[in-house]
């Protein structure tokens, strides 16, 4: 029988052993010795016990189960545990072990079985770090943010104090990634990475959320200001990097908000931060804000908007009205300038300011763009289908920089042309001066294909942007329209007076009509006029009005002569 076993044990794949009362080996397998006791027979081990291989933690929890199944019977199975050696790496196994009877049931000692799963426990071990930490720069992730957060909270039931999260995200990060390529990204990652680990005290957790958000969660002492964290934040992540091949500078916005309230969820704690760190995009960036409750309120507003406005464009909410331009030499109507409107189904009539931002937040500015460029042609072709309108009678349409730097937005628009059977000429798109401010060849190619096309283009807000004469020699514009903010003071002010009849002899010089905008008062029309203003618009003409009016707004008129004439005053219908 003894013979029977050993050969048993000998060819067995698993360290079987058994041991007596005291937990002394009395029988072993060949392979045990092989793994665990190197160098070492059985008649080595025999009488020895786990002390005389392990370390003493290790074999300190193994006599105590051996302990406990010898005084209760209860086996062991399938137990995985760290076996810790005194002078080998550690390694894995999983432990089955059962009491060790006689023939008449008695407990005479323990009967063990364990296997090697040293390979298995670390394969889940890396699987485990990847699922709870970035790749790219190490830092836990935002499944383990969360889990630390609803921690950090709980404790608050036992022990009061303050939890701050700071939320930080690199301003204008993209442009890094579009510029020098994702590996110089993936190394300015590491770098902030590091230096929050660094402005960051040892308690404090620092995750990367995803993209180039990170997140800095703090228990907070008594005396601790999570400001002081926030701007050292900044100015640390703000310094020039000018490491791992690097020569460049990035800024961050960052998000702060601190709570008591140990109910507070993990998310509502993100989204508040998220927030505040929107606030300082909004304040310009490379700073900090703290989240009050009250912007909660007008974030979930915003959000609300946001839903309302993509259904506004499926559902046809959108509409325009009509801003007449007459010439201010003989009040005849020479054009409109389309204004897109939203029609709310319960806030009434939203103006474009409120909604045009979110449209190019969100990315819908391109869908609200082509909308007014199809309806604003549609409505010329039908008017001018009516016959009797001036023989140079424009629409003018705002573009946007987004449609500028887009590379078919000149085959987009003649397109629209053709589609509506439209002389090229009677469309006039209008361009801010402040997108014109940067250099662009790609604006200016832009700009000439447009005018290839036939259309007019306007130059709009003259005056806010501070283009140069040799800037403007170098753009193909038709039309100068005039800031309002230097129609607005004329007849008072000597200064903006200057400044409009500098511009309008500039313009002319270049060949180019001078429009006015903003006119409201008769002494500012006369002023205009006085400095040889080409045409104007304003409240003092009409409001914007619906396409209908325009119509009667035509008809109903005749050509004036002299500059005394006026336009007649419409007000909205």
């Amino acid at each position: 029988m003894r013979l029977c076993m050993h050969n048993l044990l000998d060819n067995s794949s698993e360290r079987v052993y058994f041991k007596d009362l005291d937990s002394r080996f009395l029988l072993l397998s060949h392979g045990y010795m092989l793994d665990d006791a190197p160098g070492l027979s059985e008649s080595d081990l025999l009488g020895k016990t786990d002390f005389d291989i392990f370390s003493e933690p290790h074999a300190i929890a193994a006599f105590e189960d051996e302990q406990r199944i010898i005084r209760t019977g209860e086996p062991i199975f399938g137990k995985i545990e760290p076996e810790t050696f005194r002078d080998r790496p550690d390694a894995w196994v999983q432990t089955s072990k059962v009491a060790l009877r006689d023939d008449n049931g008695t407990i005479i000692g323990t009967f063990g079985i364990s296997r090697d799963v040293t390979a298995q426990v670390k394969a889940e071990q890396i699987l485990t770090y990847k699922s709870l930490h970035d790749t790219v720069t190490g830092l836990v992730n935002r499944v383990a943010l969360r889990d630390r957060l609803s921690q950090s909270l709980a404790l608050l039931e036992r022990q009061p104090g303050q939890v701050a999260l700071l939320f930080i995200d690199l301003d204008n990060f993209k442009t890094i990634n579009d510029s020098f390529g994702h590996e110089t990204g993936d190394k300015v990652l590491v770098e902030v990475a590091r230096r929050l680990t660094s402005v960051a005290r040892r308690a404090d957790t620092v995750a990367r959320l995803g993209g180039d958000e990170f997140v800095v969660l703090c228990t907070l002492r008594a005396d601790d200001d999570p400001r002081l964290l926030a701007e050292r934040v900044v100015r640390s992540i703000g310094q020039p990097i000018t490491k791992h091949g690097l020569d460049l500078t990035v800024t961050a916005s960052v998000g702060v908000v601190v709570t008591s309230d140990p109910t507070t969820g993990p998310g509502e704690l993100l989204a508040d931060a998220d927030i505040a760190m929107y606030r300082a995009k909004d304040a310009g960036k490379n700073c900090f804000r703290v989240f009050t409750p009250s912007r909660r309120a007008q974030v979930a507003a915003n959000h609300l908007l946001e839903n309302e406005l993509r259904h506004a464009l499926d559902a046809s909410e959108l509409f325009l009205l009509y801003q007449p331009l007459f010439s201010i030499k003989n009040g005849s109507l020479c054009g409109v300038e389309a204004l897109v409107r939203w029609r709310h189904p319960t806030r009434g009539i939203v103006p474009p300011v409120e909604f045009i931002p979110l449209a190019e937040e969100l990315d819908l500015v391109g869908r609200v763009d082509d909308f007014v460029l199809d309806e604003a042609c549609r409505q010329l072709a039908t008017w001018l289908g009516e016959g009797g309108w001036r023989d140079d009678f424009t629409m003018a349409v705002n573009i946007s920089s987004i449609e500028l730097g887009d590379p078919s937005f000149a085959d987009h628009v003649a397109k629209v042309i053709a589609e509506h059977g439209l002389d090229p000429s009677r469309l006039c798109l209008e361009i801010t001066e402040t997108s014109l401010i940067a250099e662009d060849s790609d604006v200016e190619a832009m700009l000439a294909a447009l005018s290839a096309l036939g259309v007019r283009l306007a130059l709009d807000d003259f005056g806010t942007g501070y283009s140069t004469l040799q800037r403007l020699q170098h753009l193909q514009v038709d039309i100068l329209k005039i800031d309002r903010s230097f129609v607005e003071h004329l007849g008072r002010s000597a200064r903006d007076r200057q400044i409009v009849a500098a511009i309008t002899a500039m313009a002319h010089a270049l060949e180019m009509t001078v429009v006015g905008e903003g006119i409201e008062t008769n002494e500012q029309l006369d002023e205009l006029a006085s400095l040889g203003c080409d045409m104007g618009q304003g409240f003092l003409f009409a409001h914007p009005l619906p396409a209908k009016t325009v119509a009667e707004l035509r008809r109903g008129r005749s050509a004036h002569r002299g500059r005394q004439s006026r336009p007649p005053k419409v007000a909205f219908a």
